[in-house]
Order: C-alpha cells, then sequence, then structure tokens
C-alpha cells in the first residue's frame, strides 16, 4: 500500500472525539502543550480526545518524508520537538543520530496491549517507538475461480499451472524479499552465494509471468480484465482492489513475508516528557487503533482494539486473517545501499526477460 497516496487521499483533518484511554498520567490533566512531528492528516482524527483529556495543546508540524523530520529536528535543535513520528528503518537512523531516546514503555500502559511482535525490542533491549500503523507486504491476491482453489505459497503460484497468467510488481526490493522467502532464507543481508540462488530462482519464474505492473491499481486492472489471475500485492493494494468489486482473495505465503510500521518516537531531550509520554500513550490506546482503520484503512497493532471495530470494517481490513498471521511475520528494517543496489541490478536482469 502507498501509505503516501492514502495520506493524500485523505482530504481534511477529521475532528472526532474519542474518549482516550489511561495513559501516564491518565488521572489528571497535564496541562501546558506538546510539539508533535507527523506527515499531514495522519494523526489529526486522534488529536482532540487527547487535548480535551489531558489539557494539553497539541502544535503539530507536517513534514514530507522523514529525512525533512530528522532535518527540522536538527534546525530547531533539541528541546523543541516533543514527538516523532517515524517509519521502519528511519527510528534506527534518528537513534544513531541521538536525535530521539529509548522509550520506557513501563510508562505506557497500552503498550501491553500491543500485539506480541510489536511488543518485540531491538536487538540491544531497548525500544525506541511504538507502532501506530503497519501494513504487510509480499503478499498473493488471486481470483479463486479463475486459479481452481486456494493459493497458499509461492510453490504454489510457479507450480507450472499459472504459467503465463502471473504478474509482478515492478519494484526491485520487494523482489528481492518475496525470492528470498521463496528460496528458503531469512530477510536480512545475503552472501554472494545467496544472491545467486536469489538470482536463479527468479530466472526460472520469469518464462511464468505475463507482465510487471507499476502499481496496485494497475494490478487491479489486469485482474478485472482476467488478463492475470495471480498477482504480488500487499495488504493495502489488495484491500483497494477488493473495493473495486474484484473476485480475489489473500494469501499470506507459508515461505514468509514482511511488514513496515511506523510510529511515534521520544526525540531527545523533549521539552515536555510527561505529556509525551501521555500522548504516545494515546496513540496505541484501543480506541485511537480502531478508529484508525477507519480513517486511514490500517489494522489495528492493539489487540484490544478488534472489539471496538465495526464488523463490516474489521471484515473488509481483513483483520482476522492478519491477526492469524502475525506471529510468522519479519519486521522490514534498512539493509544499506549495497543491498539495494544489487536486488535492483538482479531484478532488472530478470524483468529484462519479460519485456
Amino acid at each position: 500500500m502507498n501509505r503516501r497516496q492514502m495520506l493524500a487521499a485523505t482530504a481534511a483533518a477529521v475532528t472526532i472525539c474519542l474518549t482516550a484511554s489511561a495513559g501516564w498520567a491518565a488521572d489528571k490533566k497535564i496541562g501546558g502543550e506538546i510539539n508533535v512531528l507527523s506527515w499531514g492528516n495522519y494523526i489529526d482524527f486522534a488529536l482532540p480526545a487527547f487535548e480535551e483529556k489531558y489539557g494539553t495543546k497539541v502544535n503539530i508540524d507536517y513534514y514530507a518524508d522523514e529525512k525533512e523530520a530528522m532535518n527540522k529536528i536538527r534546525a530547531s535543535g533539541l528541546g523543541t520537538y516533543d514527538v516523532v513520528f517515524l517509519g521502519v528503518g528511519y527510528e534506527e537512523v534518528a537513534r544513531k543520530q541521538q536525535l530521539i531516546d529509548a522509550l520506557d514503555v513501563s510508562k505506557l500502559e497500552n503498550f501491553k496491549d500491543m500485539y506480541a511482535p510489536f511488543q518485540k525490542p531491538k536487538a540491544d533491549g531497548t525500544h525506541v517507538h511504538v507502532t501506530y500503523s503497519w501494513g504487510a507486504n509480499g503478499l498473493i491476491a488471486y481470483d479463486p475461480a479463475k486459479t481452481g482453489g486456494p493459493i497458499k505459497s509461492w510453490k504454489d503460484v510457479y507450480s507450472g499451472k499459472f504459467k503465463g497468467r502471473i504478474g509482478k510488481i515492478d519494484k526491485a526490493n520487494e523482489q528481492a524479499y518475496r525470492t528470498v522467502f521463496q528460496s528458503g532464507f531469512e530477510y536480512g543481508e545475503l552472501s554472494d552465494e545467496q544472491w545467486q540462488a536469489i538470482a536463479k530462482t527468479l530466472e526460472t519464474d520469469m518464462p511464468h509471468v505475463r507482465t510487471v505492473y507499476q502499481h496496485y491499481d494497475e494490478m487491479a486492472q489486469l485482474l478485472a480484465a482476467g488478463e492475470i489471475w495471480i498477482a504480488d500485492t500487499d495488504d493495502g493494494g489488495f484491500r483497494q482492489a477488493k473495493a473495486k468489486g474484484l473476485n480475489i482473495e489473500l494469501a499470506y505465503p507459508e515461505e514468509g513475508f514482511i511488514a513496515w510500521y511506523d510510529g511515534p518516537c521520544l526525540v531527545s531531550q523533549a521539552p515536555h516528557p510527561e505529556a509525551a509520554y501521555a500522548f504516545i500513550d494515546h496513540m496505541i490506546s484501543p480506541e485511537v487503533q480502531a478508529q484508525l482503520g477507519k480513517e486511514l484503512g490500517y489494522a489495528p497493532a492493539n489487540q484490544k482494539a478488534v472489539a471496538l471495530m465495526d464488523p463490516a470494517l474489521k471484515a473488509s481490513l481483513g483483520v482476522d486473517q492478519a491477526e492469524a498471521n502475525l506471529s510468522r511475520v519479519q519486521f522490514q528494517r534498512s539493509l544499506g545501499a549495497a543491498y539495494e543496489a544489487k536486488a535492483t541490478e538482479v531484478w532488472q536482469k530478470a524483468k529484462a526477460q519479460v519485456q
């Protein structure tokens, strides 16, 4: 799912009053203000309830991407912003540059209600963010009427039965990690021998592929026209296609898949730490997480949010299926420029087979 496109499509800040859950300072008004950096129209719907509950004014500063967010922190100096929302991998960069602090999750009452994969600390045992939104990638969309039954794995996709009816997304990194799982490797840095194996697997797969598409709107068009029966997708791309009335199903491949996440981080030397912790806790509360699905189309990271969701919304987001597969997820992270360059090299060579 292209998150930025989704955010751009969100026309205006939604002023919905939510009943916020308890936080670090749940039983008292904190007052004052808090300075937050976020993407536009990403968290705005949740702000009125926070301001009402804690008596704390939220001063929000928007940015276009994480690099701009970190530049804003540097330019204004530490001690200006309290909370910044960062996407997967950028929280590690910001931590190395001492722009954000480790979080004391014992101050977050709602943290214990997050799904287990979202409670895992970093390798050094610290938490530097909490998950506000997430999405699965490396998935398979298929038309069961055409395939004649369920697709469960990459092994099924490239079994030979669907030659000429498979579509692939034109994204080098995504093709690399899809093929990593298909080849039986773990997501992460790869040896030269593993890259050779991935290149060979792609070379074997590509004769089965009918076309390579640029985005998920194009995928939906190809599926609707019957040009392809099986397609690379993420959960957001699948939901968009499903919302257009396509009779398609979603598979979380048995070999594995990855997920992105992003969420609030505590800026170093935050001037209002008590309000910052209360704000971060608010963003992962069941009420906000349940509303997040309605506002932006994301499945919740807080498992208590599910009970608060409208059944139709829950079904449209595929919450039950996502929940059932969460224990197998591997989270996306920055693997460096060398990995990206190699992924591009391998994918470009493979893609040439169908052009």
